[in-house]
């Protein structure tokens, strides 16, 4: 800075009077204006000095300071800052004013690249301002390990960026590496999913994700959500020139420098992350709400029926057996009322529980469940009349209770179903009687009536409904009997069949077909609209006027449904692909779309509006 002379204006005296007199006239024009700011910091803090340096070599203490520019502090730091190779013993991350102090409390190995990746965890005390993508590097030995590792790792199912999730590397290519042994060197994954292992040494790696449940850096745990890569992984870096422009002015060239710019060869890994189809198996509770029905709730599927031996009661042929859809709920309905009058079920329970190695061993459990029965609240008190006994008698005549899905506004490719909550059996002579109005009168269509199940808890009656006709419903007086003797009143429903001009219609034109592909039509929600086989022309019709998305999955083993992966078996999470856009369509609209499901990379096709940052599931199950 260029000092002045203030004796050159007249001396120090008449320079104080001149500086006085302008602060004052200043001071004038912003009376009420308040202090006047300069623009606001929005620099991050900047690392000036370090002990070590980063990068050094031959450094074997265990402690770390680095100082910044201004006073920071540190956010999440336990989630954000990773420490590789991976410490069993977890580090000790302070902030003092302007300085970081790390202290690693696992002995430190011999000739090894630490690194201590802050990710954005360091952030200035008054602006919150993040020093973004921060890592620190030295080492035990004469040379550091500087190759990367970098990728995406999304959900296997949703395509979904992961988060906070352990990403690491073995050297060893055994498969049960993984299962074993610690990691070698690690990452955690940002908000995008992305990540980048550093500090590698040249060699062939195997890469992995883990959801580390129990934070030793293995996958040692069935439920711990994990993804894998089918290859192996061999990083190198290679070097680009590029050149770089120095200016004077903003219209005036300075120099222009050569710079070597490096590019990692193993920087764009897809991992697909997925949950182990395991689930701790054990019984959640017994109850019977009703007299004649008793209940299991087991917390996964069962594979075995379990067995009941009845202690206080016989159990021959004198019940019905539900299991739920997904067989983790089991009902056992009895038709023998000497067993519906006992107060308490006294059975031994014998099924398969997940036991502390995590298999399926038997396990018999001694129970006793009392029924739930209805309060008979006595009338003696009320001093009334036998006869208004009797007519309140008939006024509390209790029916079996239909439910139907029945709408003034019926889907026409609908199926008319009828409901009950307890199994029921039904009278062939009290046929059901459907009718479609003609003009004025009522026609009698020629419709079955089919079980849906073998307990008669549900009915359906399938008809091609004409679009906008109505059509009326008659179930007779004691159509229906429970087994608790209750049976249905007379029953009548009327209800109108959509027109076809409400509907739109979706075609997926689709050549290059294996023959396992499904598509799932979804809404915004990402929810489950339609499933069907994918053809070459796959027509989704009668839809409601909206937003919908295509979503396709290749059925592997030809079940139907999404299969998640299986480490052990080394198989991958059935393949996932999104149609990249949204179809908005309109009633009375057809819609056809030509989709070629491998044409985009997997990382572009998930239509914006839909991506969601999903987070590491840390859960026991």
């Amino acid at each position: 800075m260029k000092k002045i002379n203030l004796i050159a204006f007249g001396g120090a005296r008449a320079c104080f009077l001149y500086l006085l007199a302008g602060l004052l006239a200043m001071s004038c024009a912003n009376r009420g204006g308040g202090p006047q700011g300069g623009p606001k910091d929005i620099a991050p803090p900047i690392p000036i000095k370090s002990v070590p340096t980063n990068g050094a070599t031959n450094y074997t203490n265990s402690t770390i300071d680095i100082y910044f520019d201004e006073i920071v502090v540190l956010e999440k730091s336990y989630e954000k800052i990773v420490v590789s190779p991976p410490q069993l013993k977890s580090p000790i991350v302070k902030a003092y004013g302007r300085k970081v102090a790390v202290e690693l409390a696992d002995s430190l190995e011999p000739n090894t690249t630490y690194i201590i990746d802050f990710s954005d965890a360091i952030v200035d005390n008054n602006e919150k301002n993040r020093l973004l993508d921060y890592y620190f590097s030295f080492s035990t030995g004469a040379d550091i390990d500087s190759l990367m590792i970098g990728g995406t790792l999304i959900d296997a199912h949703t395509l979904n960026p992961v988060s906070g999730v352990l990403v690491g590397i073995h050297s060893n290519l055994n498969d049960s590496a993984f299962q074993k042994l610690p990691f070698e060197r690690i990452s955690k994954t940002n908000d995008k999913g992305e990540f980048w292992i550093k500090g590698v040494k040249k060699g062939a790696y195997k890469i992995f994700a883990l959801g580390d449940l129990n934070s030793n850096y293995m996958a040692d745990q069935p439920i711990e959500p994990l993804a894998f890569l089918d290859s192996i992984v061999v990083p190198d870096v290679t070097f680009a020139e590029h050149l770089d422009t120095i200016w004077k002015d903003s219209t005036t060239i300075d120099t222009i420098v050569k710079r070597q710019h490096p590019n990692f060869t193993a920087s764009n890994l897809l991992l697909r992350y997925f949950e182990p189809d395991f689930t701790r198996q054990y019984l959640v509770k017994a109850e019977r709400v009703e007299p004649y029905k008793l209940s299991f709730y087991f917390n996964a599927p069962l594979g075995t029926l379990p067995v009941l031996q009845p202690l206080n009661f016989k159990l021959d042929h004198n019940y019905l057996l539900q299991q739920s859809a997904h067989r983790d709920t089991l009902t056992y309905w009895f038709t023998d009322t000497l067993i519906s009058q006992i107060d308490t079920l006294s059975y031994a329970l014998t099924y398969l529980k997940t036991d502390s190695t995590n298999q399926l061993s038997a396990q018999t459990d001694t129970l006793n469940t009392v029924a739930r029965r209805k309060v008979d609240v006595s009338d003696k008190s009320t001093g009334r009349s036998s006869r208004s006994k009797e007519n309140d008698a008939k006024k509390k005549i209790e029916f079996l209770p239909i439910k139907t899905n029945s709408s003034t506004n019926f889907d026409v490719y609908n199926s008319f179903i009828l409901t009950f909550d307890k199994p029921t059996k039904y009278d062939v002579s009290k046929p059901i009687v459907v009718e479609l109005k003609v003009d004025s009168l009522w026609q009698k269509m020629d419709v079955k009536l089919h079980p849906d199940d073998s307990l008669g808890l549900q009915y359906s009656l399938q008809y091609n409904w004409q679009p906008e006709k109505m059509y009326r419903l008659k179930v007779d007086s004691a159509a229906f009997l429970a087994l608790d003797g209750l049976h249905t009143n007379t029953y009548e429903s009327t209800f109108k069949i959509r027109s076809l001009e409400s509907y739109a219609t979706l075609f997926i034109m689709m050549d290059k077909l294996s023959g396992g592909e499904i598509l799932e039509l979804l809404d915004k929600n990402e929810k489950v609209i339609r499933t069907v086989k994918a053809t070459k022309e796959t027509v989704f019709q009668y839809l409601n006027p909206g937003d919908y998305y295509v979503r396709l999955f290749v059925d592997e083993n030809g079940n139907n449904k999404w299969d998640t992966g299986n480490y052990a078996a080394k198989k991958q999470a059935e393949s996932v692909y999104y149609c990249p856009f949204k179809f908005t369509l309109r009633a009375f609209w057809e819609v056809e779309e030509n989709w070629d499901y491998k044409a985009l990379p997997l990382l572009k096709q998930k239509p914006e509006e839909l991506i969601k940052s999903s987070t590491n599931k840390k859960k026991n199950k």
